[in-house]
């Protein structure tokens, strides 16, 4: 089932907080889910990276249209760009409701909406079925304790909880050579981290995860 979801996907999935709300409103979030998208991208060989550009193939489209709409806009944008002028593009608040509302059209979240205060209207997303996010999260415990090595999509989800600041948070405290190990070669988290940098400095460190 791992496997089976998008990057984009499980990155949301991890980061969706047991109290049914939504883990995502800060920005460092959605720029993570920005970044997994160009990181997905990346897995399916539709992307490569020659520092400090991003080249896209000519290719098929995946049929997914969280994926189509960004790498139809990479293969026409009229010159390349760094990863990180991608990752802020699509890391928007659109995409975050967009991977949210796909978990809910496969049954692995529910979506409901809220009023608080009878006025105050809200969407949240409560796990349905739990399996998809305990696979995660077993898989990626094994890995980071050695027992299972990583595949590229792991090793991946791995870069892009480090670059949003949630790995530990996630998953307690984590060897960091371990995980410099795993994420070695890895160009969309470190593309991550230096939008969320950048974001930090504009506003003053707000928004930080």
């Amino acid at each position: 089932m791992v496997e089976q979801l998008t990057l984009p996907q499980a990155l949301a999935l991890l980061l969706v907080r047991p109290d049914d709300k939504v883990g995502l409103t800060e920005q460092g979030i959605t720029v993570g889910l920005g970044g997994a998208v160009v990181g997905e991208l990346a897995l399916r060989g539709l992307l490569t990276y020659e520092h400090p550009h991003v080249i896209a193939r000519k290719a098929p489209l995946t049929g997914d249209p969280l994926l189509d709409g960004p790498f139809t806009e990479i293969v026409a944008a009229p010159k390349t760009r760094r990863a990180g002028f991608w990752v802020g593009r699509f890391g928007k608040n659109p995409l975050r409701i967009a991977v949210l509302d796909g978990l809910a059209e496969r049954g692995i979240l529910d979506r409901e909406e809220r009023r608080a205060l009878g006025v105050f209207r809200s969407t949240v997303y409560p796990e349905r079925d739990g399996g998809p996010e305990k696979a995660l999260r077993a898989g990626i415990a094994d890995v980071l304790e050695g027992r299972l090595l990583p595949t590229p999509f792991t090793a991946a989800l791995i870069g892009l909880l480090d670059a949003t600041g949630t790995l530990r948070k996630q998953f307690g405290k984590v060897d960091r050579a371990v995980v410099r190990r795993i994420t070695e070669g890895d160009w969309v988290a470190p593309a991550v981290k230096s939008v969320l940098a950048a974001q930090a400095a504009a506003t003053g460190g707000a928004g930080a995860v």
